[in-house]
């Protein structure tokens, strides 16, 4: 089977029990995003591992867990803002404290390494679950929290475009790319595949616009824009790790596809850019 078909296969599979688990309900969502935190920082510290670089697995995996759960709480309207900051300060001490009575050599880098984790792993994808929530219309029937209620075509739409500026860019760039847009760390990259995935993303966005509606058509394309521009920043950044440390995939779990750092990298890094976005905007 060749590579392509992989990934057409895991990517259709993969796609459609995510946008059913997202659609059904925030807990659905909630939950698929909950193992996706999960095995990002497991493949993370796997990468640390192999590469010989000191981290603490155990912990960042216990950390990103409980971050993401607080984010969680908070989309449920818990109220738990004082806690969001103070909590990851506390356990950031906690860690320090369980390294200072420790006998691991490098205890700086371990607590380096780990808490770089959580930060690139669990916090964007805790800040996911507070984007796709909005005040209660008047007859609204939908299912919320009070004062507020799911809206999973948001996330829909983040996962569309980011979606469509890859298949464009791929495309568009494998058949006319030449200039490349940043040799160093990801030599296939071209300037005109880029260009190819912000168009495709940007006809997507008009669409998006026409069925979905909830914002303006401005607000919609700066949306396309944030998601294009910060994914493909993202996608490289995921790149560069790699490169440092000399792997090709970040995992095996998703045939095609490598790991599921290589998956979602550009969702990852776009995340803290759309909350963003859209707390300015909408």
């Amino acid at each position: 089977m060749s590579n392509l078909l992989q990934r057409i296969i895991t990517g259709v599979i993969g796609a459609a029990f995510m946008l059913i688990a997202i659609w059904f309900s925030f807990y659905s969502f909630a939950a698929v995003f909950f193992l996706v935190t999960i095995l990002s920082s497991y493949e993370y510290h796997q990468l640390l591992t192999k590469s010989g670089i000191p981290n603490n697995a155990p912990a960042g995996i216990a950390g990103s867990i409980l971050v993401y759960t607080l984010f969680v709480l908070q989309a449920l309207n818990f109220n738990l803002s004082p806690i969001l900051i103070a909590a990851p300060c506390l356990l950031f001490m906690v860690y320090m404290l369980i390294e200072l009575f420790s006998t691991n050599e490098q205890p700086l880098a371990r607590v380096a390494y780990t808490i770089f984790g959580i930060m690139y792993v669990a916090v964007p994808f805790g800040l996911l679950t507070l984007i796709p929530w909005a005040p209660i219309a008047d007859g609204c029937v939908r299912w919320g929290v009070p004062n507020h209620f799911y809206q999973f075509e948001i996330v829909f739409a983040i996962l569309f475009l980011i979606w469509a500026n890859d298949v464009g860019a791929y495309f568009v760039g494998k058949s006319l790319g030449k200039h490349k847009l940043f040799e160093r760390i990801s030599p296939k990259k071209t300037w005109e595949g880029s260009i190819g995935g912000l168009v495709t993303a940007m006809i997507f966005t008009y669409l998006l616009s026409y069925f979905y509606g909830i914002y303006s058509i401005p607000v919609w394309m700066g949306l396309c824009v944030i998601v294009v521009i910060s994914g493909s920043l993202g996608d490289l950044v995921e790149s560069m790790i790699k490169r440092t440390l000399n792997v090709k995939d970040s995992g095996t779990l998703l045939p095609g596809h490598g790991g599921f750092l290589d998956r979602f990298d550009a969702l990852i890094f776009a995340i803290p850019f759309i909350y963003l976005y859209l707390s300015i905007v909408a």
